[in-house]
């Protein structure tokens, strides 16, 4: 066990220690201070933080909002908080990026940000940075493409293939573009209040998104995101913040998906049983159907089919999105030759095909979802030999809300 894991296994020991204490007759027991927790020195604790997120040293990791942060009484949002430490935001350019699918796996390789995140507010931030590169003339790489999916179905292959160019920077799931888009919805769900200002919502999303595509570096000149497959719900409020980006929204065979979608330590569908989005919720409510008493297979067929609706919905409604199913997916050269361009790398193909092709077709002969691998090492596999098994409910579920997989592969 490292540092950073021996500090957060005492930390989470503490505190449990500590409830158990709180919920018997036993004195309450302190939870460890870090000197016990054996924590390491900040090698930045004499720094200024907010010069240290200026100059790009700290990056954002992370937020916290209040249920009153997005009230309509407001002028902007309050009470939000921005969480930052030292992390390598490119680790996906400079090693190889099927180890770095998301934001939080880069952070893990960080000693800093197990021990010494710094926590401000977040308006606070924006307004210092913002302030800051005007005064130094950076300018920020545009955001040129929006990656959403329905889950397992080959946006990781594409964001790897992204990070391989010297010319860009791809932000992968990033938890706090994830938690700003999802925080009306969340503040509905836990607090019951509707008090939540669409208006100051977007602000937050949008003053995370320009945060987390940061970069001081001249040589970038594209940012991509890759949103989780939760974020798709929230296409829209992406668009009207960045019209302009061209989007992609990948989809594959709904039997597969919703096979891959309900195994075991994939299954977080389960959670929008008490967490949906508003527009589960509303379709819940036009179908009749209390989530709480739906199976598994039948609740997570009805999340997708409403990301689904919502990106088919956008797509008909846009002139900048493009539907890539898993089989193009992996057809040979359909990324370089039809993916890549769409998002705006023409000319950093025609420079060197011949690299650029080599680099997808790595991408596409490595396992992307690494994490729990021995040693977080590269994982070969071939797409044409991947066997799902699908069991009797997920069919049923399958047909029931998504439709058969013709039907989306006609798509």
């Amino acid at each position: 066990m490292n540092s950073t894991q021996r500090s957060r296994f005492l930390l989470a020991a503490g505190f449990l220690a500590a409830a158990a204490a709180e919920a018997s007759d036993e004195p309450p027991i302190d939870i460890p201070s870090d000197t016990e927790l054996q924590f390491s020195a900040d090698p930045y604790a004499d720094q200024d933080k907010l010069d240290m997120i200026k100059s790009g040293i700290a990056n954002l990791a992370a937020i916290r909002y209040e249920a009153s942060s997005f009230s309509s009484e407001n002028t902007g949002y309050t009470g939000v908080y921005g969480d930052f430490c030292v992390y390598d935001a490119r680790l996906n350019y400079v090693e190889d990026p099927s180890l770095y699918p998301t934001i939080d796996d880069m952070m893990l390789t960080s000693d800093h940000c197990g021990e010494h995140t710094y926590t401000l507010p977040l308006a606070e931030v924006v307004a210092a940075v913002s302030s800051h590169d005007i005064n130094v003339g950076q300018t920020n790489p545009p955001v040129d493409g929006l990656l959403f999916h329905l889950g397992h179905s080959g946006a990781g292959v594409v964001s790897n293939a992204l990070a391989t160019f010297e010319t860009t920077l791809v932000v992968p799931e990033h938890p706090a573009i994830t938690d700003a888009l999802f925080a009306c919805d969340h503040i509905h769900n836990r607090h019951e209040s509707a008090d939540c200002s669409s208006s100051l919502q977007k602000k937050l999303v949008e003053d995370v998104i320009n945060l987390a595509t940061r970069s001081s570096d001249a040589s970038i000149t594209h940012a991509y995101i890759k949103f989780n497959a939760d974020s798709t719900a929230y296409i829209s409020m992406v668009r009207d913040i960045l019209p302009h980006a061209p989007w992609t929204f990948h989809y594959r065979d709904s039997d597969t998906t919703l096979a891959k979608s309900t195994q075991a330590n994939r299954n977080s569908c389960v959670f929008k049983r008490r967490q949906p989005s508003s527009f589960l919720a509303q379709k819940a409510i036009l179908l009749g159907i209390d989530l709480d008493g739906m199976s598994q297979e039948d609740l997570c067929a009805l999340y997708l089919s409403t990301l689904f609706e919502v990106a088919i919905n956008e797509y008909e409604n846009s002139e900048t999105g493009k539907l890539v199913s898993y089989a193009q997916l992996v057809e040979a050269g359909y990324i370089t030759d039809v993916v890549l361009p769409f998002l705006g790398l023409q000319a950093e193909i025609d420079a060197d095909p011949a690299m650029v092709s080599a680099n997808v077709e790595t991408t596409l002969t490595t396992k992307s979802n690494t994490r729990g691998v021995s040693g977080n090492k590269v994982q070969h596999w071939n797409a044409n030999d991947e066997v799902v098994h699908i069991s009797d409910k997920v069919r049923a579920a399958s047909a029931l809300f998504l439709g058969n997989a013709e039907a989306f592969e006609r798509m």
